[in-house]
């Protein structure tokens, strides 16, 4: 009897602080996501801060999307990275909103619904994973319009930089 007792305490230990990893790297979304369409619906143009794009962003994800931003005449990333959009107002930020999180392989991957204007909206799957000992944004897919940039696809890569030399 007490052996069934423990194994229950451990299976509702073991319950909670998963709902609390999840609650924690949705946590950790919406902070990003407040704080970067803050800073790009801005009407002055300038680069989100460095510091705190690493402070939410995984580190292979940053240097992903620097190496095909060096890439001249790419368009492998024709929209913003996090948002799926060209260019964003302070307005449509009341809209957002960062919910279900979930497990997913070896992080969280949270639902994120961004004001679009006109009473639009675009959904993107946000995926994230522990890095440094915060949760880090890895992915971002957007599910309104089935695309997702493809910064993790070599070939694709590839192909933009063999493309911008020869056209040098």
């Amino acid at each position: 009897m007490k052996r069934i007792f423990l194994s229950f305490v451990m299976l509702l230990v073991g319950c909670s602080s998963a709902a609390k990893q999840d609650q924690c790297a949705q946590d950790a979304a919406e902070s990003f996501y407040k704080s970067y369409l803050s800073a790009y619906g801005s009407d002055e143009a300038r680069p989100y801060p460095a510091d705190e794009l690493r402070k939410y962003v995984s580190a292979d994800t940053i240097s992903r999307i620097d190496a095909i931003q060096e890439i001249s005449e790419q368009e492998l990333m024709e929209s913003d990275y996090f948002t799926y959009t060209q260019d964003y107002s302070r307005e449509w930020i009341p809209a957002l909103r960062v919910e279900n999180a979930r497990p997913f392989l070896n992080g969280v991957v949270v639902q994120v619904t961004e004001g679009a204007g006109n009473g639009r909206s675009i959904h993107l799957e946000v995926f994230l994973r522990r890095e440094d000992d915060a949760w880090k944004i890895y992915r971002v897919r957007d599910i309104t319009n089935n695309h997702e940039h493809p910064i993790f696809n070599a070939g694709a890569i590839t192909r933009a930089k063999t493309v911008a030399e020869s056209a040098l």
